[in-house]
């Protein structure tokens, strides 16, 4: 990892959890402020038709879910949900030689796809409690770790979802990004982890399993779970879970 990312890294990760505060949340909190330009010419686009399209359907059906039932997360939910994330059946054609490439279900800066997924499962059915990672080229979830979380939930994903089934956990391996674009392969890591997750909420939406992205882990908690190496630094998860009724 180059040293400036790393440095930056180390500002903006989180080393324990901080609660939010007692007292009134401020309105800045809450109420979301939109930028126009009133005075500025403006030409109305024209209304799509969403009754024959599933795509818009899901669209608008992806909410963030923190409440989750006690019924298991199933192999098939979570393969349908972390195969949206997958090596795609064409190759990509890059450079005078028309050399063919891997391509995904996602788009990466150059390529590189330096973004890893693991799975944290608390829940999950004929899976055993800990981690594994996600193995893109085989399709199966390596065993890292069997580990009951419940102890240090709050710490992977926030005080604020009760009851997930499993979490997935996006890394960066920076340097696979670093080797062709500097600095911006922290950034570029971010957008995507960014489209992946996209995939995964609209997967999720697709078969009634609730989602919730979350991005306030604690970096070191994860790190030590996991077995990162200093150059692989976690940036991203979701929780999944059937959806807790009432």
């Amino acid at each position: 990892m180059l040293k400036e990312i790393k440095k930056f890294y180390n500002k903006v990760k989180a080393n324990k959890y901080i609660e939010d505060g007692d007292g009134e949340i401020p309105i800045t909190f809450i109420k979301v402020f939109h930028k126009e330009y009133p005075r500025l010419p403006s030409f109305e686009l024209p209304k799509v038709d969403k009754q024959e399209s599933e795509f818009e359907t899901l669209l608008d059906y992806r909410e963030s879910h923190r409440n989750f039932s006690d019924t298991s997360l199933t192999l098939n939910e979570l393969s349908k949900i972390i195969g949206s994330c997958r090596l795609s059946e064409r190759l990509f054609s890059v450079g005078d030689n028309n050399d063919k490439v891997e391509n995904r279900t996602y788009p990466s800066g150059g390529a590189r796809f330096p973004v890893e997924l693991y799975y944290l499962s608390y829940n999950t059915e004929s899976l055993e409690n800990g981690a594994y990672h996600y193995n893109i080229t085989k399709n199966v979830l390596e065993q890292l770790l069997k580990e009951d979380f419940s102890k240090i939930k709050r710490e992977l994903i926030s005080p604020y979802l009760e009851n997930p089934a499993g979490t997935i956990v996006f890394t960066s391996v920076l340097s696979r990004s670093e080797i062709k674009y500097g600095y911006r392969a922290y950034p570029y890591s971010l957008i995507e982890a960014g489209h992946m997750g996209q995939n995964i909420l609209l997967a999720s939406s697709e078969i009634g399993i609730g989602s919730c992205p979350v991005s306030g882990f604690v970096d070191t908690k994860m790190q030590k779970i996991l077995d990162l190496t200093e150059n692989e630094i976690p940036i991203y998860s979701i929780s999944l879970g059937h959806i807790k009724k009432g």
